[in-house]
């Protein structure tokens, strides 16, 4: 899609914060998280920006597609699982940012609702359905909007790295003794398509507005994959927590703590994976935290390049300077993303050959249509991203 609706953050307030002086104390200005009389944490941007590199290419390919890019039918982790997962474990890192200082609810509220509606929308031009009786109530956009309410209702409850890391673990513990109770009431302990808890709850709440109509025996964005999708978020928010904390001249030491909390969410999802395997398809606990390992690993790599070491060592102009492109991609992280998947969607939908298969095929010049279409998707989606982050346009709900 070429836009997302929504509100349009256009310079001032809501856009993009000027450099120079600033107010001690942690303050928002257009989505910058500033600490201290430091500017915006770059590597928020810059991660999101490698991210989207590999979304929309994912999201770009003529068939056949490969079936790394492809979901399992249901046990089994591919490639193609983890990329909305590290969409949530960023997106739980700018949840701290945003909400750092307290809930604004008049915008959490009218965030919510924007997500929700143009999230119905969205899944249905997705899916190519539009009945009435079967529209699908649940989605990512529905998804991510339940994120966004629940974190900033526990954000007037702690606003604390260690906070977020209890709230982190508890989720962990709980979700997985849910999943072990259920598993004890399936033959064999094992869940099936007809024996999980998604085929219990979302069935109940949305019946045939769920995924597939409910003929899949689950929903990978209803409310189970809602309380994974959630544990994912949480440990981006301690991360986002702990860069926040790390003032200037502190940098160091923040990169210590966010390594180590990587470290202790990928070795809490290795121990739970050893009661319940780890899986998209319900987004079981130690899934959840293995996948928002990753995205912290790559948030990591990004602070330490971009937040110490080019700081320290060339500079905010450089850093500036190189890490344009990528929180160009970044600051538009959410059309991008979903932009970037309708529109493929659409283009290799139409046609026989599909409107994308015509395009590859024309400017392939030896490297195949799927590279090629692949390759335009991402440079056209790229050229947006930086010409709006010119602008200091942002869309957002």
């Amino acid at each position: 899609m070429a836009r997302v609706p929504g509100r349009v953050a256009h310079r001032g307030v809501a856009a993009a914060g000027r450099a120079g002086p600033l107010p001690t104390g942690p303050v928002l200005r257009g989505g910058h998280a500033v600490i201290g009389r430091s500017r915006r944490i770059t590597s928020l941007d810059t991660a999101r920006g490698l991210f989207l590199i590999v979304s929309v290419l994912s999201a770009s390919v003529i068939p056949p597609v490969p079936g790394w890019l492809q979901h399992p039918s249901w046990f089994g982790v591919n490639f193609y699982d983890l990329i909305f997962p590290l969409f949530v474990t960023l997106s739980g890192v700018g949840l701290a940012f945003a909400y750092r200082r307290g809930s604004d609810w008049p915008a959490t509220i009218r965030r919510v609702v924007v997500l929700l509606v143009v999230g119905v929308l969205y899944t249905a031009v997705y899916g190519d359905h539009y009945e009435l009786a079967t529209l699908r109530i649940t989605g990512v956009l529905q998804l991510y909007a339940v994120l966004v309410l629940l974190s900033a209702v526990l954000h007037t409850i702690t606003r604390s790295a260690r906070g977020w890391a209890i709230i982190t673990g508890l989720t962990a513990l709980i979700g997985t003794a849910a999943f072990v109770w259920f598993q004890s009431r399936c033959v064999g302990d094992v869940l099936t398509p007809t024996c999980n808890p998604s085929a219990v709850m979302d069935t109940r709440l949305f019946g045939g507005h769920m995924y597939a109509e409910g003929a899949r025996g689950h929903d990978p964005e209803g409310l189970v994959a809602i309380c994974g999708a959630f544990l994912t978020a949480a440990a981006g928010t301690t991360a986002g927590h702990l860069a926040l904390d790390a003032r200037e001249g502190a940098r160091r030491m923040g990169l210590v703590r966010i390594a180590a909390w990587t470290i202790a969410c990928a070795a809490l999802g290795a121990v739970l994976a050893q009661v319940i395997e780890p899986f998209k398809r319900l987004w079981t606990p130690s899934f959840a935290l293995l996948a928002g390992a990753l995205g912290l690993a790559i948030f990591l790599v990004a602070y330490a390049i971009f937040d110490v070491y080019l700081q320290r060592t060339r500079g905010r102009e450089a850093q500036d300077r190189i890490g344009w492109p990528l929180v160009a991609l970044g600051r538009n992280s959410l059309l991008v993303y979903f932009g970037s998947h309708l529109s493929s969607a659409l283009l290799l939908r139409y046609g026989d050959p599909s409107v994308a298969e015509r395009i590859g095929g024309a400017m392939s010049w030896g490297g195949g249509d799927q590279v090629a279409f692949a390759l335009i998707s991402l440079t056209l989606w790229w050229g947006v991203a930086a010409l709006l982050h010119r602008r200091r346009i942002y869309i957002r709900p």
